[in-house]
């Protein structure tokens, strides 16, 4: 199946183009109607009974000893939140990507995902971006920009950093200290988002850097093949 290039596509590589000094980070999300609020305050992540900060910090406990038998140890507090947030675990994190081609890929990666979707752009200087944030510390009010040293694969791949969302049930809005755009991307543009996004490197087994991600990338060349 070859697709025609989306106006859409265009007005996405003019925008970005515009944001390439280092300073800009991106974030894609497959529903634009979506907000930005983290994974351990959704309802559907907390289940009945509802959020409870002891009960998240103990699941992160609960991360931290099952998971020693796989990954080395000697990683921070941020750094095992960082690890379970690209592993599936609820957190109070949010990824970002300073390569909008990451987070354009984010937007429109499920095949089977028709809603409009959405690219979020702030601009955060490094300056403003913490390695030293203790992500349970009671005295962090506000959302915090983060990052973790590259020792974790996807992260590194993913050219990733966080918010950090000290209370998880809020839907985040960035203020005017964050210059802030957003880029709506089709429904109907997706499939030849991701066939423009392959041909640039960026799909599921450059990203996710395991088995699972590269046979989920060949997979899905077999099945769109021409």
């Amino acid at each position: 199946m070859t697709l025609l290039p989306t106006p859409t596509w265009d007005t996405f590589l003019r925008t970005v183009s515009t944001r390439t000094n280092g300073t800009w980070l991106f974030r894609g999300q497959a529903a634009k109607k979506w907000p930005l609020s983290p994974s351990a305050g959704r309802d559907k992540c907390v289940g009945s009974a509802g959020y409870r900060r002891a009960d998240e910090y103990n699941l992160l406990k609960d991360f931290i000893r099952e998971a020693k038998r796989y990954v080395e140890s000697g990683f921070s507090e941020l750094e095992w939140l960082a690890l379970a947030q690209h592993h599936g675990l609820p957190t109070r994190l949010l990824d970002w990507s300073t390569n909008p081609l990451v987070a354009a890929w984010f937007a429109c990666e499920k095949e089977e995902d028709t809603d409009d979707g959405l690219v979020h752009m702030i601009n955060v200087p490094s300056l403003d971006r913490r390695d030293d944030v203790l992500p349970f510390d009671p005295r962090l009010s506000d959302v915090a920009l983060v990052q973790v040293p590259p020792r974790v694969g996807r992260i590194t791949a993913q050219q990733g950093l966080f918010s950090l969302h000290p209370d998880p049930t809020a839907k985040w809005t960035p203020g005017r200290a964050l210059r802030y755009h957003t880029l709506e991307i089709p429904g109907a543009e997706k499939p030849f988002f991701r066939q423009a996004l392959d041909a640039f490197g960026v799909n599921r087994g450059r990203l996710m850097v395991d088995l699972d991600g590269l046979c989920a990338t060949l997979s899905w060349k077999y099945r769109t093949r021409l």
